[in-house]
């Protein structure tokens, strides 16, 4: 199940997600990606933020 946190920014529910970025990941021939991307921040799919709290009910 997803992890549904409170974007501040966007003021919403939101589901954070992470991107793959395939150009980086050729470029930097894979070995070297794999750390930095298990260690990147999830962002809010809305704006980019990475500003979170807990879910606000609604109501």
């Amino acid at each position: 199940m997803a992890e549904i946190r409170y974007c501040e920014l966007c003021e919403r529910n939101v589901e954070p997600t992470k991107k793959f970025n395939w150009l980086v990941f050729i470029f930097l021939c894979g070995l070297f990606y794999i750390p930095f991307y298990l260690l990147k921040d999830k962002k809010c799919p809305l704006c980019g933020s990475t500003h979170f709290s807990a879910p606000k009910k609604k109501g």
